[in-house]
């Protein structure tokens, strides 16, 4: 039994910063140390930093007046500073933003679109504190989302029923970059001639009607395409990632997409040795917010189930 494991997995550099700076700000701290919403999504790291004396609250109301507070780091809408700021936490003194410079980056293509007369579209997961950021920079709660590429008809409805002079289209940093390239193909597929051309990540040319610009930052794409690459060789690839991290979900419809035999798990613990009856080739992979000792400890129990 072979077992590889892929280049890119596990943490990107933005899910280690958020860490150390919630690891630092505590340490520092005398007191308690707040953090807003789960500061990356994965389960193990948050129960491992809530041993160290973190809370992790999914409420603004319950942090406490003047607490040390750390933001997570999918980005906040503007609202998020807002409130905190009615309780004395601001930066520079006791708030610590740990919002990925990669998403910061995304808010700053929205405003900059939306600056130059663009409405502008997300596609990405309504419910996801990324996507919920970046709409505050649009059009906030009335942002229009496209969960799936199979959805563009609704996207098609949406350009129909309104008359923008400029439509730019733009993506959470953790989406499928083929189900992204599907999304502008269908899209285009159905209108009537006109197209979504891309725009240049820098934004220098703002000319076009229709375009649309590739904001899925270069850990997802490293991820997603050595888990390709896995899928194609194996004959089962483990995906290790938390319940709620988008970009692990995405590893593990990747791997459905080539038709290899897959499980999205969480810990070793899940491990089932039946899965591995009769298989040679076996490959591992983890979303960004997926801690090193978890994928080297699914590693170590696949060698026990294999000896």
């Amino acid at each position: 039994m072979k077992i590889t494991v892929a280049k890119h997995a596990g943490f990107c550099f933005g899910v280690k910063k958020a860490i150390e700076i919630a690891e630092e700000v505590a340490q520092n701290n005398n007191g308690s140390t707040y953090v807003y919403g789960q500061l990356v999504h994965n389960e193990k790291v948050i129960r491992d930093l809530e041993g160290k004396g973190i809370i992790f609250v999914e409420n603004i109301k319950d942090i406490p007046q003047n607490a040390v507070t750390v933001l997570r780091a999918h980005g906040e809408p503007g609202t998020t500073y807002r409130l905190l700021e009615e309780k004395s936490i601001v930066k520079g003194e006791n708030l610590n933003d740990a919002t990925c410079p990669l998403v910061t980056l995304v808010h700053n293509v929205a405003i900059k679109l939306k600056n130059n007369g663009y409405e502008v579209i997300l596609f990405g997961k309504a419910n996801h504190p990324e996507a919920i950021g970046t709409s505050y920079h649009l059009r906030g709660k009335d942002t229009f989302i496209v969960e799936d590429p199979e959805q563009y008809g609704s996207v098609i409805d949406y350009l129909s029923k309104n008359n923008f002079e400029k439509v730019a289209i733009i993506s959470q940093t953790t989406m499928s970059v083929y189900g992204y390239r599907q999304l502008i193909d269908n899209i285009n597929s159905k209108m009537n001639g006109l197209k979504f051309d891309e725009i240049p990540l820098n934004l220098r040319d703002m000319s076009k009607k229709y375009g649309f610009v590739d904001t899925i930052c270069n850990p997802t794409k490293q991820r997603q395409s050595d888990t390709e690459e896995l899928a194609k060789e194996c004959d089962i690839v483990i995906v290790v990632g938390g319940k709620n991290s988008s970009n692990s979900k995405e590893l593990y419809a990747k791997c459905r997409e080539f038709g290899v035999e897959s499980y999205f798990i969480q810990s070793y613990e899940q491990l089932d040795k039946k899965w591995f009856e009769g298989k040679e080739k076996i490959g591992v992979t983890a979303g960004a917010s997926t801690p090193d000792y978890l994928i080297n400890e699914v590693v170590e129990r696949i060698r026990e189930i294999s000896n």
